[in-house]
């Protein structure tokens, strides 16, 4: 499955945590498609990006994590301009991230889990074609 496929089913959902971890997490799912794709992508910018995922994930509700996710947008953006991240993954991540402020707060930290777990799925695929 294409890249463009993958980020039209990720647009299609209401919320991000409708997307079973089956589909974005197994061997062949989405995750690993697009480690395959973006395997120009140094370790080091999807490291410190997902570095700083980690860090937003120990608060405890959306009002303490919002204004550090939303930061997340122009520090990859930043990173795309300066040429570091392919358009793929570019387009993966901000596709993933208009999924997550969408319901109630506990809708929103479900999302929000679910990117993480998406997010990491990618990393671990990465490192896997990367070594």
């Amino acid at each position: 499955m294409p890249v463009r496929e993958i980020i039209q089913k990720i647009n299609n959902t209401k919320m991000l945590s409708e997307i079973k971890a089956k589909d974005y997490a197994d061997e062949n799912g989405y995750a690993d498609t697009i480690a395959k794709a973006s395997r120009d992508l140094k370790t080091t910018q999807l490291r410190k990006f997902f570095g700083a995922v980690r860090l937003i994930e120990q608060r405890e509700s959306w009002d303490e994590i919002e204004v550090e996710f939303y930061l997340l947008k122009p520090k990859l953006a930043a990173a795309k301009g300066r040429g570091l991240v392919p358009d793929d993954f570019f387009d993966v991540m901000m596709a993933l991230m208009r999924k997550v402020d969408v319901g109630d707060e506990n809708e929103k930290m479900k999302n929000f889990d679910t990117f993480i777990n998406f997010f990491e799925s990618i990393v671990a695929y990465h490192k896997y074609y990367n070594g």
